[in-house]
C-alpha cells in the first residue's frame, strides 16, 4: 500500500496539535511505547518531526514552564532587502523617467528581477495612465451642475435614470493592430493588411437606456433600443476579379449632421416607440448626446416633428462639453461590444457590421444596469472633484452585490458630497 503523502512542515498550530495528542497518549509525561508512530500517521509527517517536536516542547518546559514547541530554525527563508531609500529615490523621479521597468529600475538603483518581484508582492504598482480631457473652468461649472442636478435633494440618492436615453457614436475596426493570444506551444498567427492606417472601420450608433420590469407585458426589458451603422450602398466603380463594376458595394458613410438626424429619426424614435416598456405613460423622455459639431441642437425641428408624428414625448439634451465619462456607453458598454465583436473574425464590413450587431446584443442587461451605476459613482466622485475629472471609476463590487441580492437601485451620496452639496446651497 503506497504511503500517504505528507506535508512539507508543520505550523505553530499543528505543532501544539502535535504535543496534545502525545501527551494524551502519555503516562508521567512519558510517551507510551507506539505513540510516536500513531502521531505520525495522524499528522502525515515524518516520525523525526514529531520526536523533534516533542523534544523542542520539553526542552521549552524546562526553560520556561511551558510545553510548547514554536516553530523555529532556518525554514523561514531569507528576509526581504529593505529597499525603503531606493524606493524612496524611485517616487522623487519624475514619472516619464520611470514609465518602464528598465528605466525604473536604473533609477531607483534595484536590479530589474528584484523590482519586478516587488511589482508582483503590490509593493510597487504599475499604473497606466489615460489622458482625460482639458478641462476649463467653464467645463468645471458645466460638469458640477449636470451631477447635482442628477441628485434628489431630500434622499441624497441619484435619479434612477430610467427616462435617459444615451446615445453615442464609435469607430470599430476590422481587426486591432495588436492583438493578444495564448498560445499553448503552437505557432504565432501571422496577419497582414495593406495598410496599417487604413484598416476597414464602420461607424456605428448605439442607444442604451436602463434595464428594468416592465410591469405591462409581464416581462424584464433588457435596455437595448438598438445600434445602427453609417454605411451607404454604391456601384462599384472599377471592375475586379471578384466582382463586375455595376456591382452594388457597401461603404463607410459619412457623419455630419445630416446623417445624425436621419438616424435618430429613422432608427432611434422608431426603436423606442417600439421597444419602449413604458411608452404609453405619458412621462418625458430624454436623449442625451454629447457636443460633437455633427450632433445636432436639442431645439431641431424636424426632429421634434417626426418625435411628435410617433406621438413620442421626448427631447434632444447635450452632456457637458468635455466629459465623455459623463455617458455610461463610455464607461465600459462601448468595450464590453468591442471585446464581444474581437472574437469573431470578419473578412469585410458588411460582415463586421454583422458581427458589432451581433456582440450589442448578446450583452447581458446587467452588464447594462452596471454601467449606469458606474456613471452614478462617477457623478459622485465629479461633485466631489469640483466638476474636474481627476478621478478613478469607482469599484464597488457590483457583480457580488447583485449575486447577493443587494445591488442598489440608485447610489447614495457620500457624505463628503452632500456636504459640498449643502454649502453651494447654502452660498
Amino acid at each position: 500500500m503506497p504511503s500517504p503523502t505528507r506535508m512539507r512542515e508543520l505550523s505553530d498550530s499543528k505543532r501544539d496539535q502535535v504535543v496534545v495528542s502525545l501527551l494524551q497518549c502519555s503516562v508521567d509525561g512519558v510517551p507510551r511505547r507506539g505513540a510516536i508512530k500513531e502521531v505520525t500517521a495522524k499528522f502525515r509527517v515524518d516520525r523525526r518531526t514529531i520526536s523533534m517536536v516533542w523534544k523542542k516542547a520539553k526542552a521549552e518546559e524546562a526553560r520556561s514552564g511551558q510545553l510548547r514547541a514554536d516553530y523555529s530554525g532556518n525554514a523561514r527563508g531569507r528576509p526581504m532587502l529593505d529597499l525603503s531609500e531606493k524606493l524612496e529615490k524611485l517616487r522623487i523621479t519624475p514619472c516619464d523617467q520611470r514609465s518602464t521597468l528598465r528605466a525604473a529600475s536604473s533609477a531607483c538603483g534595484v536590479v530589474r528581477a528584484t523590482l519586478q518581484r516587488r511589482v508582483k508582492g503590490g509593493q510597487v504598482v504599475a499604473h497606466v495612465s489615460n489622458v482625460k480631457p482639458l478641462l476649463t473652468d467653464e467645463n468645471k461649472a458645466a460638469r458640477l451642475a449636470w451631477c447635482i442636478l442628477h441628485v434628489q435633494p431630500n434622499s441624497l440618492l441619484f435619479n434612477n435614470m430610467y427616462d435617459t436615453i444615451h446615445v453615442d457614436e464609435k469607430i470599430f475596426y476590422l481587426t486591432a493592430v495588436r492583438r493578444r493570444y495564448y498560445l499553448p506551444g503552437e505557432e504565432a498567427p501571422h496577419r497582414q493588411v495593406r495598410s496599417k492606417r487604413f484598416i476597414t472601420k464602420v461607424m456605428m450608433l448605439a442607444a442604451v437606456v436602463r434595464p428594468r420590469w416592465n410591469a405591462a407585458s409581464g416581462s424584464y426589458f433588457d435596455g437595448k433600443l438598438g445600434i445602427w451603422p453609417f454605411i451607404v450602398q454604391e456601384p462599384a466603380l472599377r471592375s475586379s476579379s471578384r466582382r463586375p463594376a455595376v456591382m452594388m458595394i457597401t461603404k463607410e458613410g459619412r457623419f455630419n449632421k445630416g446623417t445624425y438626424r436621419k438616424m435618430l429619426i429613422q432608427h432611434l424614435l422608431p426603436a423606442v416607440r417600439e421597444r419602449w416598456p413604458s411608452v404609453c405613460n405619458g412621462g418625458l423622455l430624454r436623449v442625451q448626446q454629447d457636443n460633437a459639431p455633427a450632433h445636432i441642437s436639442p431645439m431641431d425641428t424636424q426632429f421634434v416633428a417626426a418625435a411628435a408624428e410617433l406621438g413620442l414625448s421626448i427631447e434632444l439634451c447635450c452632456q457637458p462639453p468635455n466629459s465623455p465619462d459623463l455617458n455610461c456607453l463610455d464607461l465600459g458598454l462601448f468595450s464590453a461590444i468591442q471585446a464581444r465583436q474581437r472574437l469573431r473574425t470578419p473578412r469585410s464590413i458588411e460582415e463586421l457590421v454583422e458581427a458589432v450587431k451581433a456582440a450589442y446584443w448578446e450583452l447581458p442587461p446587467s452588464t447594462i444596469n452596471a454601467a449606469f451605476l458606474s456613471l452614478q459613482g462617477s457623478m459622485d466622485l465629479c461633485i466631489l472633484d469640483g466638476g474636474g475629472n481627476a478621478f478613478k471609476p469607482p469599484h464597488i463590487g457590483k457583480a457580488k452585490l447583485q449575486r447577493e441580492g443587494r445591488l442598489p437601485e440608485s447610489v447614495q451620496c457620500s457624505p463628503e458630497t452632500a456636504a459640498i452639496m449643502s454649502q453651494l446651497r447654502i452660498a
